[in-house]
């Protein structure tokens, strides 16, 4: 529209300049002047103001095609001096850079045929000007009274119009290429019945209409979705010209005769045109069928998880990974008589025992610093006020970078196991105390018995068979005595009364007489030591005895086919001393490491009842080496046997 109104208006200043020149250059000149009062001595100046403020640039060539006049618009449009090309042939003027294939075709062939041409594009490079586009309009003109003629022509520059044409041709491209490759299923209905105007081939594969769907309404190319709302979600974009959005929504289509449902994300989007007036619906789809379907058994999953956790005994809760609690089973909320809300806001360690807050705290702490498990036993507090004892596990869900994602815990009550510990640890004491005094009074017989036997000269006991039967039941007095020490250490323990006799001793002389009082009692073994390091400790000898000499047991006690023991004794670390124990027996399973110096607790065999003990010998070792500022550690591989080492300072204060 403006470029019409634009040649209208070049048209119309081409027509007058035509009059005005015939005017100025025929006999009616006068006629003109006296018209306007002009006197013949302006004419000349009136001709050139007349010309020069044209709006346009403009050239006026004889038969010859040369330049007669050029007006004031063309120099400055050109940058091209009256000099330099007045008089010239055009096709010669300003270095050549007139002689254009499309204006030769203007000059030679169209105008000729014509008389007239208008809007006749073309492109001029220039040196000084640059490169324009111009629209170039040409017209024969005649003199009156005269059979010579003229060629006006009137250029217009129309660079920028073309540029932004270009560039909007460029557009375009991009957007019609972008819409037709997207795999996003894209299409925009036009008007109040949802005309498809443009639609890429993504949205037609999922249609299963074929391509002859532009122009045909939707409810025409789609019939299904009629009664399943769509038509209606358009009609109210379309109306009132609020954008509507969907997640996984279903929608039934008809492809070859078949149903089938497909899952969307999708937009429908209001069209305007410049005056802002609602035109159409753009719609831009994705089909997440494969994703709603996931999700959906993600979901189920999710419903069964939170119905089988909810009906564990357990106490199961989740929490991030900073561990703020995303969840809590149902056992955990009647356990507390609260709804979830209402316990997800406080502070997990309000409900635990005041005595054992302080290693809750400090075992949280360490469990998210360091991403490892927790495992720990503590008393928390129920509904009624009531503390209860739970063994309290955490592990970290992590991503597949190691990232940690969340953490699940359980909450176990073992309120009734500690109750039965305890009534069996009031038992062994009890027992243990009214054992050790016949048990001490059975040794005192057997060493008195033993040392009434006469000795033969020889040396030997032919006579009287009795002395060996006294030695075997005096080691199994020993180990009586033993184990009866050891469930009233455990006692003592409970009761915080184990106190350390500490002197100063030879580490490498007690581990020596240790094993040579073991290798006496029990002819088949075989004890090795090795001394890396002579040392001597600062510690309780007969406490660090006690340790050696469980460690030693128990490696004769879990390699029944071999009774070779190793014992190392060495520089752990600066300032601190190692002894190793190392058997070649069954080894330990890894699920059992962190379980065997719990209290009453065995490794089983085949069998639970293929090793003796009560399962408190490597509790108290743990104990008393922890009392020592020591650690205890093990390795163990199954069939090949096992280390337990016990590290403690040189010098213990």
């Amino acid at each position: 529209m403006e470029e019409d109104l634009r040649i209208e208006e070049l048209e119309k200043e081409l027509e007058e300049a035509r009059k005005r020149i015939k005017v100025l250059e025929g006999n009616g000149a006068d006629l003109f002047l006296n018209n306007f009062k002009i006197p013949s001595s302006e004419v000349e100046s009136l001709k050139d103001s007349v010309i020069d403020n044209t709006h346009y640039p403009l050239l006026i060539l004889d038969e010859e095609l040369r330049i007669v006049f050029s007006n004031k618009k063309f120099h400055k449009s050109f940058s091209l001096s009256p000099d330099e090309i007045n008089g010239e042939h055009i096709y010669q003027a300003g270095e050549k850079q007139w002689d254009i294939p499309q204006l030769r075709n203007v000059l030679e062939t169209i105008l000729p045929s014509k008389s007239s041409m208008t809007n006749f594009e073309m492109q001029y490079e220039n040196s000084r000007s640059g490169s324009k586009y111009l629209t170039l309009n040409a017209s024969e003109i005649k003199l009156t009274g005269s059979n010579k003629k003229y060629i006006l022509l009137s250029i217009e520059d129309i660079t920028q119009r073309r540029k932004a044409e270009i560039k909007l041709e460029e557009s375009e491209q991009r957007f019609h290429e972008l819409f037709y490759s997207s795999t996003s299923l894209l299409a925009i209905l036009s008007g109040p019945d949802h005309v498809v105007e443009i639609a890429n081939d993504a949205i037609k594969d999922v249609w299963g209409k074929g391509y002859d769907v532009l122009g045909k309404p939707i409810a025409e190319v789609l019939p299904e979705i009629v009664d399943q709302g769509i038509i209606e979600l358009l009609d109210n974009v379309y109306n009132t010209g609020e954008a509507f959005q969907a997640d996984e929504m279903p929608i039934e289509h008809i492809i070859d005769g078949k149903s089938k449902i497909i899952y969307f994300d999708f937009t429908y989007q209001p069209q305007r045109n410049r005056n802002g007036e609602i035109i159409g619906v753009g719609v831009i789809a994705h089909d997440v069928t494969k994703q709603a379907i996931l999700n959906d058994k993600i979901k189920k999953s999710e419903r069964e998880f939170r119905e089988l956790v909810d009906l564990m005994p357990h106490k199961i809760s989740m929490a991030d990974a900073e561990g703020n609690t995303m969840f809590y089973n149902q056992s955990w909320l009647d356990y507390v008589g609260k709804d979830f809300e209402e316990f997800k806001n406080e502070d997990q360690l309000d409900i635990v025992h005041p005595e054992d807050k302080e290693i809750a705290a400090r075992e949280i702490e360490k469990c998210l610093s360091e991403s490892s498990n927790m495992d720990l036993e503590l008393r928390i507090r129920d509904k009624d006020g009531d503390y209860k004892w739970h063994l309290v596990k955490a592990i970290p869900i992590k991503e597949q970078d190691g990232k940690i994602h969340s953490w699940i815990s359980s909450s176990t009550e073992i309120q009734k196991i500690k109750e039965e510990e305890k009534r069996k640890e009031d038992f062994l004491k009890l027992v243990s105390h009214e054992l050790k005094t016949p048990v001490t009074s059975i040794k005192g017989y057997v060493q008195l018995l033993t040392a009434m036997l006469p000795k033969q000269k020889d040396g030997t006991d032919k006579k009287f068979p009795l002395k060996p039967y006294l030695k075997r039941m005096s080691t199994q007095v020993e180990k009586l005595i033993r184990l009866i020490a050891e469930m009233l250490d455990l006692s003592r323990i409970e009761q915080n009364e184990l106190d350390l006799k500490k002197e100063k001793f030879s580490l490498n002389r007690h581990v020596k007489e240790i094993a040579e009082d073991l290798s006496y009692s029990n002819k088949d073994i075989e004890i090795k030591i090795n001394h890396e390091l002579e040392c001597e400790v600062h510690a309780d000898r007969d406490r660090i005895g006690q340790v050696i000499i469980n460690f030693v047991t128990n490696a004769l006690k879990y390699s029944p086919d071999n009774n070779q023991v190793n014992i190392r004794i060495f520089e752990a670390e600066k300032d601190k001393v190692g002894v190793c124990v190392q058997d070649f027996g069954k080894g330990i399973p890894d699920k059992e490491l962190n379980n065997i110096f719990k209290r009453f607790y065995r490794v089983s065999g085949n069998k639970d009842d293929t090793y003796s003990g009560f399962g408190i010998g490597l509790y108290l070792s743990n104990e008393i080496i922890q009392r020592h500022n020591g650690n205890i550690y093990v390795k163990s591989e199954v069939g090949k046997g096992s280390e337990f080492t016990f590290v403690i300072p040189l010098n213990h204060n």
